[in-house]
C-alpha cells in the first residue's frame, strides 16, 4: 500500500490505537443516523482489515483527511493519545460482574493514568504544568502497578498468573521508557517521541487489563475491542494472526501455549 502521508508519520503503536480511540468512535455514531445494525460487522471488517494490513486503518483515515483538507498536516501520534481521554472505553475495564474492591480500584487507577497521559498534548506547551503532570503519571503508574498486583489472588491457574506477571513486566519496561524519553525531551525538545512514548504506555494498560479481564471474568472477550498485537507471517504467506491469548480456553492451556510463549507485539518490534 503506497503511503499518503503529508505530516508526522504514525508509529507503529499509534496504529494500533487509531482503531479504538478513532475509528470506533465514529462507528459508534452510526446508531444516530440510523445505521445500528451495521456498526457491529463494520467494526469487524475493520479489524480484519487491519490483522491483514497493519496500518490500513492509519492509511484510510490519512487518506480522508487529505482528500478534505488537502493542505492540512497531522501528527497521529499526537492525535491518538489526545482523544483517549474522549472515548468511552467502559468495555476495556473489569464488569460489575467482578464485586471485589481490588478490581474496582484497579478500574479506577489504570481509568485515571490514562486520562492523564492523554493531557500530555495539552501540557506539554507550558514547561510547570508539564512537571506537574509528569508527577501524576508516574504516582498514576505506581498506583497502577499496585492494583495490578492485588488481583493475583484472583487468578486460579498458574499460566494465568504467568500472563499476567508477563505483562506487568512489559508494561514496567515500557514505563522506564517513558521516563527515558521524558529526560530526552528535556535536551532535545521532540515531543512526538513523547507522544509515541506515551501511547506505548497506553496500549501496554490495556493489555493489562484484557489478560485480568480473560481470566477473571466469565464472558469471552470482544477480541475487536483491544489494540491490535502480533502479525505473524511464515514464508511470503499471510496468516491470519493469534492473539496473546487468544480465547477463553487459554485459561486451560497447555504449558504450550501458557504465558512464557508470550507472542512479540508488531508495535514492539518497532520501538526504539
Amino acid at each position: 500500500m503506497t503511503s499518503i502521508d503529508n505530516g508526522i508519520s504514525a508509529s507503529a503503536v499509534t496504529n494500533a490505537l487509531i482503531l479504538p480511540n478513532i475509528i470506533y468512535p465514529v462507528i459508534e455514531q452510526l446508531d444516530k443516523s440510523g445505521y445500528k445494525d451495521i456498526q457491529s460487522e463494520l467494526r469487524r471488517k475493520f479489524y480484519q482489515l487491519e490483522e491483514y494490513y497493519p496500518g490500513f486503518s492509519h492509511q484510510f483515515l490519512q487518506s480522508f483527511i487529505h482528500k478534505q483538507m488537502p493542505s492540512s498536516t497531522t501528527n497521529m501520534n499526537e492525535l491518538t493519545l489526545k482523544l483517549e481521554k474522549y472515548c468511552d472505553k467502559s468495555s476495556y475495564f473489569i464488569s460489575s460482574s467482578r464485586s471485589e474492591p481490588e478490581f474496582h480500584e484497579l478500574n479506577i487507577r489504570s481509568k485515571n493514568l490514562k486520562r492523564i497521559l492523554s493531557r500530555i498534548p495539552d501540557d506539554i506547551n507550558e514547561k510547570r504544568e508539564f512537571l506537574e503532570t509528569i508527577k501524576e503519571i508516574a504516582s498514576a503508574i505506581k498506583k497502577t502497578l499496585d492494583s495490578v498486583t492485588n488481583t493475583y489472588q484472583y487468578f486460579k491457574t498458574s499460566d494465568g498468573r504467568q500472563a499476567l506477571e508477563n505483562e506487568k513486566k512489559e508494561f514496567i519496561k515500557y514505563s522506564k521508557n517513558f521516563s527515558n524519553t521524558l529526560k530526552a525531551y528535556f535536551r532535545d525538545n521532540k515531543r512526538d517521541d513523547v507522544y509515541i512514548a506515551a501511547n506505548h504506555l497506553l496500549v501496554q494498560t490495556d493489555y493489562l487489563l484484557r489478560t485480568i479481564k480473560l481470566y477473571c471474568e466469565t464472558d469471552a472477550l470482544d477480541e475487536c475491542l483491544y489494540p491490535l498485537i502480533s502479525q505473524q507471517q511464515q514464508n511470503s504467506n499471510r496468516i491470519i494472526p493469534t492473539s496473546r491469548y487468544s480465547s477463553n480456553n487459554s485459561r486451560q492451556s497447555s504449558s504450550s501455549s501458557s504465558g512464557n510463549n508470550r507472542p512479540i507485539s508488531s508495535y514492539e518490534i518497532n520501538y526504539t
